[in-house]
């Protein structure tokens, strides 16, 4: 606006009229900027094009709103179930015999915690202590500190020492106790503490944990239902009787496993061992915590559907006869079918606790309300057991589904009260 001033000042009057032209434009370039009306020389208003559109209301454009995009959804991640995993090694003397056998089961037992970890995706944490142990404070040594089960590594059999002069049982497992017990997760909710024992005998020697002491404190953990007691014991000889004074204590009758003190009965122990930490694990996939079943077998998560999708129902090839009193299977399946008994075409009913069965046996359950029979090698699968080995098994919660197992016996004792299940064709395979 100033230059514009100046301009009009210093021009001469014989250039009036160009003068108008000229202040015409500048006025002009300077409403356009200003958005004000034009004006000549004389002050008079000009029809300007700017002007005028300038006047007119323009229509806003219409904004266009964009979506408030959608939050990626956050992935939540649950963490592994966590087990602490605490193994008391009998080293006594009387365990010299059967050194290498015990090495042997031990890292059976490892590698199925090992297996069973993965397949379950769960953290497992191990301490180890070696019961029986001359050098020892109290005979108790420590082996392994909280180590996870991938990093613990298996134990040459020459290295099974077995020298000791006692038996200290209740000091190794308080302190397996006292270690588990320190853990930050101690008492987190999901985190599950089990306690296993192999032994050859019973505790002779304490010098921190008595009896009494002992079972107030198992009896206090059970009670958390986050603690599993699981104990080996020899069967009751010479009025000695493991199992009856574990029983005493607190531990659960189906956490104890009888085994008798050969090479041969410490693989049919570690057999029934490694069934039952899978099958533990897989309880603790779908929640459990604590167990008190550990040695028998369980059918009570195992759906219909599953059992019709991985076995044969044969249902149309079987007949059951039921067992009126004592008798032994040869006689009692010749006497129902008029026929030669013939070896493999029978089945016993799974009532009891069965000290060996092999691994060639072939197995079939009889859907209780449904009355379908189901068979096939998948069935060791369902159970937890093994497909290889002699193993030890009892009865446990079987929901649904009644047991029947293969005879290859002519003089197997049939229980009164119990069925055998007849499947000729089971005969020729």
């Amino acid at each position: 606006m100033f230059e514009c001033i100046s301009l009009r000042l210093v021009l001469s009057e014989r250039s009036l009229q160009e003068n108008t032209e000229v202040n015409l434009i500048l006025t002009d370039n300077l409403d356009k900027e200003l958005h004000m009306p034009l004006r000549d020389s004389k002050g008079r208003y000009v029809k300007s094009t700017t002007a005028a559109s300038a006047a007119k209301p323009t229509k806003a454009k219409a904004k266009t709103v964009k979506p408030t995009p959608t939050p990626a959804p956050v992935a939540v991640v649950t963490p592994p179930k966590k087990n602490y995993i605490g193994i008391s090694r009998d080293h006594s003397g009387s365990m010299s015999s059967i050194a290498g056998a015990a090495a042997r089961d031990y890292n059976n037992n490892i590698t199925a915690l090992r297996e069973a970890s993965a397949a379950e995706k769960q953290d497992t944490i191990v301490s180890v202590v070696k019961c029986g142990v001359n050098h020892a404070p109290g005979g108790v040594e420590r082996e392994t500190t909280l180590s996870t089960i991938a990093r613990l590594q298996p134990l040459a059999e020459g290295r099974y020492e077995a020298r000791g002069s006692y038996t200290p049982l209740f000091d190794s497992v308080g302190e397996l106790i006292e270690q588990f017990e320190k853990v930050p997760d101690a008492n987190d909710p999901d985190v599950s503490f089990v306690i296993m024992v192999i032994t050859d005998g019973y505790n002779n020697h304490t010098t921190r944990w008595s009896a009494a002491a002992i079972a107030r404190k198992i009896k206090e953990l059970q009670a958390t239902d986050h603690w599993t007691f699981v104990f080996r014991v020899p069967t009751a000889s010479y009025g000695s009787n493991p199992k009856r004074d574990l029983i005493a204590l607190g531990i659960p009758a189906d956490n104890i496993l009888e085994w008798e003190q050969t090479t041969r009965g410490v693989e049919v122990a570690s057999a029934a061992t490694n069934v039952a930490i899978r099958s533990f694990m897989q309880s603790r996939t779908r929640g459990a915590t604590s167990s008190k079943g550990f040695y028998t077998t369980d059918l009570s998560n195992v759906s219909k559907a599953t059992v019709k999708a991985k076995l044969v129902d044969i249902s149309s090839e079987v007949q059951f006869f039921t067992v009126d009193q004592t008798d032994q299977i040869k006689p009692f399946v010749e006497a129902k079918t008029g026929s030669k008994y013939v070896a493999g075409t029978a089945f016993y009913q799974l009532m009891k606790k069965e000290d060996e069965v092999q691994d060639y046996k072939q197995i079939a359950l009889r859907d209780k309300k449904a009355g379908k029979v189901y068979s096939g090698t998948e069935a060791r699968n369902i159970l937890g057991l093994p497909h290889n080995g002699t193993v030890k098994i009892a009865p446990g919660n079987h929901a649904g589904y009644d047991i029947f197992i293969e005879s290859t016996s002519v003089n197997r004792k049939l229980l009164p009260g119990t069925q055998v299940l007849y499947w000729k064709g089971a005969g020729l395979t």
